[in-house]
């Protein structure tokens, strides 16, 4: 690599402080109060709704087949209008590149990639390119679980000590109370690793040597619990990593295997890797922090802006992938490690709905919210615009990321943008209403 594009591996280390796994600007957050305060009683999502088909009596025999069919959508004139409202919101946050991929019901699915994938070189970016959806790596990990609990292995009101031993956390207080489904739903009580100053300075003395999840779960037992489990809810990622572990323990295979066999394979989902334990074809595409993090970066020592790339025609930005990769290819892993072309993204949203990866009854648990939050396993259960929208959110490192399903209108998509944080008042949340205003109107 080009020495010129190489800041000092310290550097990358703060942006797991600044940016983590998780998704920033539509993570779950409680609706009638923030997470310390006493939580309200528990509350139940409306499940997905399917409807089945109508009985009928039996009708004279038809003279001639129907003369009319439902139009079709101009899928050309959608992808044009798609394609546009990603160029105003680029224009408007500066981002240097975005890849989309929607899915209607019944076509084919539509893909935009709008900008560049290296600001050095100009090479357009495609939708072949892969990006880091992070956290959206957690809805599909819930999957693989609730596949376990329809095949008996695992219960998620048991204790995570029934399948992962009594020291699976050390001598963390509340090791024997945690539950499976406190894992996915952000009431363990865990701390967000990604955000806090110890672990940092640990990841920042080896970025060149990838964390294993055992590791991540013994740093955890060292911390404080933020509150009883149960008793209120927090967004952090350890409790996915957990859920990893709990699936190679009861399965006997890798994680990444498991996800690939189980998520990916069933969802025609070829282009979609887990890391550490698989990598694409090629690395991600460059991309850029701005802003704070760009500022507590160039004040660290050997970090210098050689290059000076900009956003926004004058803000300067560096590249995350001029350094070694190795810390943020793996301590997301099972909470925010894979790494994608976004129509595999938006495929796998699809097939978690459609009947394809659950059952009814795992999708009614998936979508039943926590505590007073918007929060089920693994998911976020919004309303967009009065949309009923099932979606989750990623944020790491130089990437920013939205998947979500609409299981009224039977619509998927997927979006990843290549610069965070993303100027206030823009964001994933505004290319999202863009995208959805979009496609509903169809």
């Amino acid at each position: 690599m080009n020495q010129k594009r190489r800041p000092a591996a310290l550097a990358i280390a703060v942006l797991l402080i600044a940016a983590a796994c998780s998704s920033t600007a539509t993570e779950s957050r409680p609706t009638t109060a923030p997470p310390q305060t006493t939580a309200a009683p528990a509350t139940t999502a409306t499940p997905v709704e399917t409807t089945a088909a109508p009985e009928t009596t039996a009708a004279p025999e038809p003279t001639a087949a129907p003369t009319t069919t439902e139009a079709q959508p101009d899928l050309a004139a959608i992808e044009a209008e798609l394609t546009a409202a990603v160029e105003t919101w680029m224009e408007a946050n500066g981002a240097p590149a975005v890849s989309l991929s929607v899915r209607l019901p019944g076509v084919e699915p539509i893909a935009v990639a709008v900008g560049v994938s290296d600001l050095v070189t100009e090479e357009p970016v495609s939708v072949d390119d892969y990006f880091r959806i992070a956290s959206i790596t957690k809805p599909m990990t819930s999957v693989i679980v609730l596949q376990l609990v329809e095949e008996g292995m695992i219960e998620l009101d048991e204790p995570v000590a029934t399948y992962l031993g009594e020291t699976w956390l050390g001598a963390y207080p509340f090791a024997a109370d945690i539950t499976v489904r406190q894992l996915l739903n952000h009431t363990n009580g865990l701390i967000e690793y990604a955000f806090d100053i110890g672990f940092y300075a640990e990841a920042a003395t080896r970025q060149d040597t990838p964390f294993e999840p055992e590791e991540i779960l013994e740093f955890l037992s060292r911390q404080e619990p933020l509150f009883a489990p149960g008793e209120q809810y927090q967004y952090e990622t350890g409790g996915f990593v957990t859920a990893g572990l709990i699936i190679e323990a009861l399965t006997g295979n890798g994680a990444a295997a498991e996800m690939r066999e189980r998520v990916f394979d069933p969802a025609g989902a070829v282009d979609i890797f887990l890391t550490p334990e698989e990598f694409p074809p090629q690395p991600v595409v460059h991309a850029y922090v701005r802003d704070a993090l760009y500022n507590a970066l160039i004040l660290l020592p050997g970090v210098e802006d050689e290059l000076g790339l900009t956003v926004n025609g004058d803000e300067p930005v560096l590249d995350i992938l001029a350094g070694e990769q190795a810390v943020l290819q793996s301590a997301g892993w099972t909470g925010g490690g894979n790494e994608a072309q976004l129509d595999d993204v938006s495929a796998i949203f699809k097939a978690m709905f459609d009947g394809t990866l659950l059952s009814e009854a795992s999708i009614a648990e998936m979508t039943t919210t926590a505590l007073d939050t918007n929060y089920g396993l693994g998911l976020d259960v919004n309303e967009v615009d009065g949309v009923r929208v099932f979606q989750h959110g990623g944020g790491v490192p130089g990437f920013r990321s939205q998947a979500g399903y609409l299981p009224d209108d039977d619509i998927a998509y997927a979006f990843s943008a290549t610069l965070i944080p993303l100027p206030e008042g823009g964001g994933v949340d505004q290319l999202q209403e863009m995208i959805l205003g979009i496609v509903l109107d169809r």
